[in-house]
């Protein structure tokens, strides 16, 4: 039988939520799956590995950057897919060489280059991916999903409340809201595992 972990890094919890919903999916369709924070784990009996990270400042995470250099090899070895958790991310590729999954929540969820603002531009999908994919050289994944995550700036750390607020100010499709639905996660796993 398979195996398939999923490894993360939750910063607020929204991550944390769509890994354990990742577990929960696979674990009912029979699929034997481990799920962890992200820390050193031995790689090598899994099939697939999942890894998500919240998007902060149009990247991933600094633990999980870490957790990809130093699994590099391994995971070149592996079936890798990735999901992230975000407040905004407009779809400007028209062609990628792995299914990309945009939550539809997303207010801008479709928008041509020609018409994104300076700062749309930042919270696009390539630029997001841009960052990502330098980090994972040699891995193509076989899906990448981002979704809407939760936003409550009042329980932020100061340094992320500050960032948030500047954010929301620029682009207003970023609001305070839980916009996570496990039913929206469960049907983008059961496709990638009809796939």
């Amino acid at each position: 039988m398979q195996k398939t972990l999923i490894i993360y890094h939750s910063g607020y919890g929204a991550t944390k939520f769509t890994a354990q919903v990742i577990k929960n999916t696979l674990t009912e369709k029979g699929l034997s799956a481990d799920i962890l924070p992200v820390s050193q784990k031995d790689l090598y009996s899994y099939d697939t590995i999942f890894i998500g990270s919240p998007i902060r400042l149009g990247r991933c995470t600094l633990k999980i950057r870490a957790f990809l250099k130093d699994n590099l090899e391994v995971l070149k070895q592996k079936n890798i897919v990735i999901f992230f958790t975000c407040m905004s991310v407009t779809s400007d590729i028209s062609e990628q060489e792995f299914p990309l999954y945009i939550d539809h929540k997303f207010n801008n969820h479709n928008k041509p280059k020609a018409r994104l603002r300076i700062m749309e531009n930042n919270h696009t999908a390539s630029y997001y991916l841009k960052h990502f994919l330098k980090l994972v050289p040699g891995i193509t994944p076989s899906s990448i999903a981002f979704f809407k995550g939760r936003l409550d700036t009042e329980s932020l750390n100061l340094l992320h409340r500050l960032i948030m607020r500047f954010a929301m100010f620029l682009l207003p499709e970023i609001e305070n809201g839980d916009f996570l639905r496990q039913e929206d996660i469960a049907s983008w796993v059961k496709n990638e595992i009809n796939n």
